[in-house]
């Protein structure tokens, strides 16, 4: 009797999605607590930027703010 493997929540997702999501979670942190100007300075502008292409990757609007505002709007992350 052969067991029926469940689909993890993660395999629902290809590898670039997963790579663009943790790059972007990693510049989040990055402008937050950066222990490096320069690190934070750069994070921010990536972030504030339309992060092609992680953004085309994503789906996210191409209008330089579509991560931020849909953050925001979360309430997940401060004004960058």
């Amino acid at each position: 009797m052969s067991k029926e493997k469940k689909p993890t929540y993660r395999s629902q997702f290809d590898g670039h999605k997963r790579l663009a999501a943790a790059v972007i979670l990693q510049a989040i942190k990055d402008a937050e607590a950066s222990s490096s100007t320069k690190n934070r300075e750069t994070a921010n502008a990536f972030l504030k930027s339309n992060m092609w292409p992680y953004s085309d990757v994503l789906d996210l609007p191409t209008d330089n703010n579509g991560l931020s505002r849909y953050l925001n709007k979360l309430g997940q992350m401060p004004d960058i």
